[in-house]
């Protein structure tokens, strides 16, 4: 089960993606690779959503991003991803200006985004320690979280103001998904770091 961090600010109003990736690996193949700031990647019908992650592998010319198929693909190959449109992505952070021409062949690789069109709700609890005091919770009911499937995203959107009696540093935090049987699952660890930034300016 993944840990997840999230960092935010107190007094602050948090609008923040949580973005779960299942177990299983993605393929889609790539077309065209620019010589640009940032990298853009031609794959047709590709599925990613926005600021995913992905990693380049079996592409000829441009090389430089190719992870290496023997070894699996390795957390620190994968990239995130900003979707252009069904057919590009580009990847903000990579400059391939100076990187050898593109050729041909290749694959965006991705571990597959989970699908949560079966849940109906979701809760989540912030807490001093795993097991510990319960310092906020957040869910469906009250929109603190919403289920968005199309984008394969729990956002997290509430008001940090209830905090200004905590202590910043790290909490954490786990968050719960219930389907409409009324099974649950679990979305993260219990030990998910829940990061509480102090507040940059206050009013006098």
């Amino acid at each position: 089960m993944d840990k997840l961090y999230l960092e935010v600010r107190r007094g602050t109003t948090v609008t923040t993606p949580i973005r779960v990736e299942s177990q299983d690996l993605s393929y889609v193949q790539i077309t065209g690779m620019s010589n640009s700031a940032p990298l853009r990647v031609t794959s047709p019908s590709h599925g990613l959503p926005s600021v995913w992650r992905a990693a380049v592998m079996n592409a000829v010319g441009m090389v430089e991003l190719n992870t290496d198929y023997f070894e699996g693909v390795e957390d620190g190959d994968l990239r995130r991803i900003t979707v252009v449109d069904s057919d590009h992505v580009d990847f903000p952070g990579v400059n391939s200006c100076s990187f050898s021409p593109y050729i041909s062949g290749g694959q965006l690789v991705f571990y597959t985004p989970k699908d949560l069109s079966s849940y109906v709700s979701a809760r989540m609890d912030v807490k001093d320690k795993v097991g510990g005091a319960v310092l906020a919770t957040f869910n469906t009911a009250t929109g603190g979280l919403i289920i968005d499937n199309s984008n394969k995203t729990l956002w997290l959107n509430v008001s940090l103001s209830n905090f200004s009696s905590v202590k910043p540093g790290d909490k954490v935090f786990d968050i719960e998904m219930v389907k409409a049987s009324g099974g649950v699952d679990a979305l993260c660890s219990a030990d998910s770091v829940f990061r509480l930034l102090p507040e940059v300016t206050t009013s006098s």
